[in-house]
């Protein structure tokens, strides 16, 4: 079976190697051709153009007039046709059509093709922007429609030019590409076959080797309790509680100390901590995520306390790894059979899909026009939460130090929770929207952030609570309930009241079975009835109205937003470059109030305008491994009734397949991943279902 499957996976190696070969040649070919293209330059005072209304000239270009009743005809021969033009912090719009048509390579409303003239920083520029290609080689006329930009000189001028033919080249290349895209994921399928396989045969001999008596040589990277780098067994282990109040006062000084000297020493005492403990800084983490609008500065820089408490865990996680491979060498010396190292042994089908994200993410560097906010995004918001999930995935913790990881990431949203309670109270940063509706912010700059972040906790706390066999921790979290609801419902946030809650707690009812669904549905109901009033107010009265307000503007968002996805379908525009092309290429002119918006406040679409295509494809596995995880963790509960542990890990699992359904229907309206503390809570879910999955079948005691 091994040999037919390391078959599939070299036949899949060569096609993909062979597809890639053919595609540089025929890329190269194309290059040769294109090299042939003629451009011809015309400025307004040279081109031959018919000028309607009052414009001016100079040498600076044309410039339309307060009348707003400017239009240039301008006849060319060739297949293509862009503009030269002056752009910059303004708002104005040259509506362009060719032969009647809207212009082919212009976005589109109502009134036709348009080309918006603010620049993407804000800073005053002048460049060529295509607006019609693949046009016939022959005579056309070509019709630009001024609207604003008067004393801003915004035509400078236009290049026409004629190009060779290349589409049998570009269906050549579409086929070279689906051909690889087959090989890889061929390679990727039959891959992850043949190590499940590789896997099961070594665990398979590993119990034969037990049964005789002797040491599995494996043990060490399976179960780190017995490494020699595990800090109960390589240094003195102080109790779990002063442990954790040490690091805590360690960040705490770190973290608002004013005196250098102070800040260094803290940090050193935090990261010699975080050496030793690995679970609490993981732990340190989880808490530290939602508060990354407010860094530390450091020697001229500033940054997040997770991310700070990220980069300290890999370096201790790293030590960690090394250790574990030096002893199982050691071992492997004794053995007769070489043992498996492989830190994920095997890879799942979810670390498959992480590694994926990270790979299409990387790739979509390529095609970012910004290429340094693509990088930071890049560090922030995918290596780093991937970083997170590698440590918890492979750092194999035990019951008691992943749950410090769960305990500490709700006590960072209840913290979030009851600053904003008490500045609510003391009416400091809150926003007054509609007609002084007040709304809570807390650590972050908008409402609906609290509602986004403190979603995705809740559905593990109530979880927890209702389902939970530990009873400490079953009141705890019960009491941590009251202040974030409270939290959530005071910012107003409309995707959290009206999509992300309701349903996540609906998913929890019908997840957890028998009356609950019932218990579940009637709450939702019973909250809805409560919060009619609400529909009154002009926040939520507007939800209907599409002509103006959120609804309005969000609508013009998404259709905004699939025009850049259909214009950059297999990359995206690339990490954090979203808000540059939006607002400099895709904004609809009716929606000129919001240019700054930086997603697409839709999960399908935020995928797909930073990453295409493989993003798509990259957040629909990552779904779909999730699930096939977690699901089976609702049948937990068939464990003995005497054993807690099982069913706290129950309630864990049915908590985070809520916050996952949170993930999924606050982000239809809203940000789903692409901030920092919603992508350290995605990968934190991630990690935690596959502790839980490992747990059943490792069967290791917490």
């Amino acid at each position: 079976m091994n040999r037919r499957l390391r078959t599939r996976v070299l036949v899949c190696l060569g096609g993909l190697l062979v597809s890639l070969t053919l595609a540089g040649m025929v890329l190269a070919a194309m290059r040769r051709v294109l090299l042939q293209t003629r451009t011809v330059s015309y400025t307004p005072l040279s081109g031959e153009a018919t000028w309607e209304g009052d414009w001016k000239f100079s040498e600076l270009g044309a410039d339309p007039s307060p009348a707003g009743t400017e239009r240039v005809t301008i006849p060319f021969v060739g297949t293509d046709l862009a503009l030269r033009v002056r752009r910059g912090n303004y708002r104005a719009y040259f509506f362009v059509s060719v032969d009647g048509r809207p212009a082919n390579r212009l976005p589109r409303e109502e009134r036709g093709a348009y080309l918006v003239l603010t620049s993407p920083d804000y800073a005053p520029q002048v460049v060529t922007l295509p607006v019609a290609a693949g046009l016939d080689d022959g005579p056309h006329v070509a019709v630009v429609v001024a609207e604003r930009g008067w004393e801003q000189w915004p035509l400078t001028g236009w290049r026409v030019s004629r190009t060779p033919d290349t589409t049998a080249y570009r269906w050549a290349l579409a086929g070279l590409s689906a051909l690889g895209l087959a090989c890889l994921g061929g390679m990727v399928w039959w891959g992850s076959r043949n190590q499940e396989a590789r896997g099961k045969r070594q665990d398979a001999r590993g119990e034969k080797q037990d049964a005789r008596g002797k040491k599995h040589p494996a043990s060490c990277i399976l179960h780190p309790a017995s490494c020699i780098l595990h800090p109960a067994s390589c240094i003195l282990h102080p109790a779990s509680s002063t442990f954790i109040a040490a690091i805590l006062i360690a960040a705490t000084v770190f973290y608002f100390s004013p005196w250098l000297p102070l800040t260094l020493v803290a940090g050193l005492a935090l990261a010699a901590l975080i050496l030793v403990r690995l679970d609490l800084g993981l732990a340190l983490v989880a808490a530290t995520a939602p508060f990354y609008l407010h860094p530390r500065p450091l020697f001229g820089k500033a940054f997040s306390m997770a991310e700070i408490a990220t980069l300290l865990c890999v370096l201790s996680w790293g030590i960690r790894q090394i250790g574990h491979r030096q002893h199982a060498t050691r071992n492997t010396q004794h053995a007769t059979r070489k043992p498996p190292i492989s830190i994920l042994h095997p890879p799942s089908s979810l670390d498959l899909a992480v590694l994926f994200f990270i790979l299409a993410s990387s790739a979509s560097l390529l095609v970012a026009a910004y290429r340094h906010v693509a990088l930071r995004e890049l560090r922030v918001l995918i290596l780093e939460p991937a970083l997170f999930y590698l440590m918890l995935r492979t750092s194999r913790l035990d019951g008691k130090a992943m749950w410090r990881v769960v305990d500490l990431f709700v006590l960072g949203a209840v913290a979030v929770a009851a600053i904003g309670l008490v500045q609510y109270a003391l009416g400091l940063n809150v926003i007054t929207a509609e007609e002084g509706f007040r709304r809570l912010c807390s650590v972050y700059g908008s409402p609906n952030s609290v509602g986004l972040y403190l979603g995705r906790v809740l559905p593990v706390l109530v979880a927890v609570a209702l389902f939970g066999r530990t009873r400490g921790r079953r009141v705890t979290y019960s009491v941590a309930v009251v202040p974030v609801g409270l939290a959530v419902l005071l910012s107003f946030s409309k995707g959290a009241l009206i999509l992300g809650v309701p349903l996540s707690l609906l998913a929890l009812g019908l997840l957890a079975g028998g009356p609950w669904l019932w218990a579940s549905l009637g709450t939702v109901v019973v909250a809805a009835a409560s919060a009619i009033p609400l529909l009154r107010t002009p926040r939520f009265a507007s939800l209907l109205d599409t002509r103006r307000g959120t609804t309005f503007f969000r609508l013009h968002l998404w259709r905004a937003s699939w025009t850049m996805f259909r214009e950059h379908l297999w990359l995206g525009v690339g990490p954090d470059n979203f808000l540059y092309q939006y607002r400099s290429r895709y904004i609809l002119p009716a929606a000129w109030q919001e240019p700054d918006l930086s997603q697409a406040h839709n999960v399908f679409l935020d995928y797909a305008t930073r990453v295409g295509i493989a993003g798509l494809l990259a957040g629909g596995w990552l779904q779909v491994a999730f699930w096939r995880l977690a699901l089976p963790l609702c049948r937990l509960a068939d464990g003995p009734a005497e054993d807690a542990g099982t069913y706290d890990r129950r309630a864990l699992a049915l908590g985070l397949m809520g916050s996952m359904v949170n993930f999924l229907a606050h982000g239809l309206v809203d940000a789903s991943y692409f901030l920092v503390d919603l992508a350290f809570a995605f990968f934190l879910t991630l990690g935690l279902v596959q502790w839980l999955t490992r747990r059943e079948t490792d069967e290791i005691e917490t």
